[in-house]
């Protein structure tokens, strides 16, 4: 007989946890040679191991190394034998009343999904940021565009409302705008959104907005004597760490380095 676990409970013990309307992420810890009976969730949840290795047993055994992504549905009956090493994952719970506002109608896979370590970007960026700061960490605009990766959704080759998408990330750098933020003002659902930018543009609605803040940080380097404090602020990042980490990844120097030489 299956264990069933409730809304937001797992085995192991939680080490880290931060919630919304939407999700439950969680960072729960195994001791080295745990056996974990039949069972199965109430929600459907992605979980990413982080550190140890474990065998999970259903209709077939699968031995999950680190850096392995699952997507588990609701209801789906698995044991799992860890090894004998601690073993760490970080869980992502979907939430039945929020997660409908989210995402298209059968989106989610309904069947087990094992993916190879690096697949998603996004879901490592989260894992990255949840570990640093997991009070800060709201997984939203990671989620949708893994849901934008695995859903099959065919975009069409016109969209009236692209144009305007892309014009509130290239003016509007003083905002932080989400999926959800900008689905809402050109009236698209965020998956197609997200699915769409990822389509037109090659990189997700972030990297866009990224993008377009590094490109006003470059022209204000050329055209006003503002600190470089000052030009962080007015193109839209956070501080001036952050305008110097995306300034290189675009440019490959950083922003003080750049006006020394255009001032050579």
């Amino acid at each position: 007989m299956s264990i069933i676990l409730s809304p937001g409970h797992y085995f192991g013990k939680e080490q880290q946890f931060n919630e919304n309307a939407f999700f439950k992420l969680n960072i729960t810890a195994y001791q080295p040679d745990t056996n974990i009976g039949a069972h199965y969730h109430e929600n459907a949840y992605l979980s990413l191991l982080v550190a140890g290795g474990y065998r999970e047993v259903s209709r077939r055994t699968d031995e999950v190394l680190p850096g392995q992504l699952l997507f588990r549905p609701a209801g789906y009956t698995h044991a799992n034998h860890f090894r004998e090493v601690p073993g760490r994952c970080l869980n992502i719970e979907f939430k039945p009343s929020g997660i409908e506002a989210l995402t298209l109608k059968g989106s989610l896979p309904q069947r087990l999904m094992i993916y190879k370590p690096g697949v998603f970007n996004e879901l490592y960026q989260l894992l990255y940021a949840f570990l640093k700061k997991p009070a800060d960490c709201l997984p939203e605009e990671y989620i949708v565009n893994w849901l934008s990766a695995v859903t099959d959704v065919k975009i069409a080759s016109r969209l009236p409302w692209f144009t305007q998408a892309k014009e509130i990330l290239q003016n509007e750098f003083d905002t932080h705008h989400t999926i959800q933020s900008i689905a809402g003002r050109v009236f698209v659902h965020p998956i197609y959104l997200a699915r769409a930018f990822r389509e037109k543009e090659g990189m997700t609605i972030g990297a866009y907005q990224l993008k377009m803040r590094a490109e006003k940080a470059m022209e204000l380097l050329f055209t006003t004597r503002l600190p470089v404090t000052d030009i962080a602020f007015t193109a839209g990042f956070s501080d001036t760490s952050h305008l110097i980490r995306v300034f290189r990844s675009f440019y490959r120097c950083t922003p003080h380095q750049f006006r020394r030489q255009l001032n050579g």
